[in-house]
């Protein structure tokens, strides 16, 4: 018999922060934050320039208005773009239009998000017969679309692209030009050309085909749509209902095109707390609690069309305690920023993150009897599992993870391990690809990364590590000041000369510890008189020489380092 998970939606305002819990059986399982600093973009629709074409990347950078150009691959440009100019282009000539969408994947599904429905084949002629050359002919395909591709789009092209993933680090946002808008029970494409897809989460054919004849019958001409998991079941007027609302945000954008200027923002997604209600409202969803009257009012407007059966879930908490604590999952929050995660079972994983990839080590957290070593190691990599990937949803953690379990002898336990991280996955609204355990311990993961994680978007860059977790040793820094000290002395060859070194107290402590007697040291090796300062801005690595008097900054003029 399956398990019932008890959900819940928290929604906390806390100034001009927005927090969205999702709470499983007691548990924070994901948590969604916008501050004003840091609104999400994924599903914003962009009027932007190409700034240029890089054919060896098959892609082109556009510039959307943001700190980075955005970056469009080949892949992600539709085969429909000749339709966005006629709409920003007076100029474009009336047989230049695109209108098929013949290489459009008729069962894509909606991931959840408002990701797009991007499978594509390749552009111009027939599928290649069957036969040993048939792979040449696919690459010459694909050298064929990129080439036209290439061709389409020039420097300073106004383009209409949408962003799918949020810049990362120092790159800027992945855009496509597959314009998609999200609904609560589908989604709709401007230029779909007629085609209807189901999400592959709706099994029955019946309910497929019901669903697919409804949403056919609604739709203007020219226009497509991917129907969501949760349109299962639903009546004609719910999908008619959120079919009218998209067909008028698309007739928003097309009015807000005619006068628009690249790089310009076209459309905005739905604010955080639309699009959560959206995108994770379930009939599993057993309560959902507001502890703002604002918030808690959009909320039971929302459900009031999509999910009128559930408006006796919503609540305005009225506790004493803040909503998270009052819930017990305050803890959980505060645990996001902390590299250590204990289990149950005493053990403990590690969660270290790289440029390229995050790095996890399961640990056992305490010795085991050697006849008990398989059975105990097994039991905490299973433990370990399951909270690796829950960790994974509420840190939002994509790209490459590696997980290093405890080593097991026994090739059979290393299989149900592979199969419980699987079986977890399955919970997770992200795309992820797994691989099993290899003969080291290893197990390789990908999951869908389409924004900064939450600890890279709500965290500041430590000051004093710069980010690595490893602040440079004192001596070292001592090391390095003295080297500088004995050039300076050489190439100026002035005695008697009066300097200030300003370090961080941390460096400071030793040298000025009365033992060391460091000042005298340096007046004897060098002839100069230099006093040293402690300044609490400067990290264990850094220091600062000043001639005194003047207080002109000289380190950089002699420095070795």
């Amino acid at each position: 018999m399956k398990k019932t998970v008890k959900k819940q939606l928290l929604m906390n305002k806390s100034g001009d922060e927005i927090q969205v819990a999702l709470v499983e059986d007691g548990r924070l399982a994901e948590l969604i934050i916008e501050r004003p600093d840091s609104l999400r973009s994924i599903g914003d629709i962009y009027l932007g320039r190409v700034h240029k074409v890089v054919e060896g990347l098959k892609a082109a950078f556009v510039d959307i208005g943001q700190k980075s150009d955005g970056f469009l691959h080949f892949s992600d440009v539709g085969t429909t773009s000749e339709d966005y100019r006629a709409l920003i282009e007076d100029d474009e000539d009336d047989d230049g239009t695109e209108s098929s969408q013949d290489g459009k994947n008729s069962d894509q599904a909606s991931s959840g998000k408002g990701s797009q429905a991007s499978g594509r084949d390749t552009a111009g002629g027939s599928r290649p017969e069957k036969g040993g050359d048939g792979r040449s002919q696919q690459a010459e395909k694909r050298q064929s679309y990129t080439q036209m591709i290439a061709s389409k789009l020039k420097p300073n092209d106004s383009i209409l692209v949408q962003v799918i993933k949020e810049p990362i680090s120092n790159k800027g946002s992945r855009l496509t030009s597959d314009i998609t808008i999200a609904g609560r029970f589908m989604v709709l494409l401007p230029f779909g050309g007629g085609q209807i897809a189901v999400s592959r989460r709706v099994v029955a054919r019946k309910e497929r085909s019901r669903l697919k004849n409804l949403v056919r019958s609604m739709l203007p001409d020219g226009f497509g749509a991917i129907i969501r998991t949760v349109a299962e079941d639903q009546e004609e007027e719910l999908l008619k209902k959120d079919l009218e609302k998209l067909l008028v945000k698309w007739q928003q954008i097309e009015e807000k095109l005619q006068d628009a200027k690249p790089p310009q923002l076209i459309f905005k997604e739905d604010n955080i707390i639309s699009s959560v209600l959206r995108d994770s409202l379930t009939s599993d969803v057993t309560e959902l609690v507001a502890n703002s009257p604002a918030i808690h009012q959009e909320t039971l407007n929302y459900i009031g069309w999509a999910a009128p059966e559930m408006q006796k879930n919503v609540s305005l908490y009225q506790g004493k305690l803040p909503l998270f604590e009052g819930y017990g999952i305050a803890k959980d929050v505060e645990s996001i920023f902390s590299r250590k995660v204990w289990l149950k079972s005493g053990g403990y994983i590690i969660i270290e993150h790289t440029e390229a990839m995050v790095v996890v080590d399961v640990n056992s957290g305490r010795y085991a009897a050697k006849k008990e070593q398989e059975e105990n190691s097994l039991r905490t990599n299973l433990e370990a599992a399951r909270e690796i990937v829950r960790q994974l949803r509420l840190r939002d953690i994509g790209g490459i993870i590696v997980v290093d379990f405890i080593d097991m002898l026994d090739a059979k336990n290393a299989k149900k391990v592979y199969d419980a991280m699987k079986n977890e996955l399955r919970h997770d609204r992200a795309k992820s690809n797994i691989l099993p355990m290899s003969d080291f311990g290893l197990m390789q993961i990908t999951r869908e990364r389409i924004r900064p994680s939450l600890m890279q978007r709500m965290g500041d860059q430590c000051p004093a590590c710069g980010g690595t977790g490893v602040v440079q040793a004192r001596y070292t820094t001592i090391n390095q000041i003295e080297r500088w000290l004995r050039k300076y002395a050489l190439q100026r060859k002035v005695k008697f000369q009066k300097l200030d070194l300003y370090v961080s107290p941390t460096v400071a402590e030793p040298l000025t510890a009365e033992e060391r007697r460091t000042e005298l040291k340096w007046f004897l090796q060098h002839l100069m008189f230099v006093r040293v300062k402690a300044d609490e801005s400067l990290r264990s690595d850094d220091f600062r020489f000043y001639l005194r008097g003047s207080g002109q900054e000289i380190t950089s003029d002699y420095s070795d380092l």
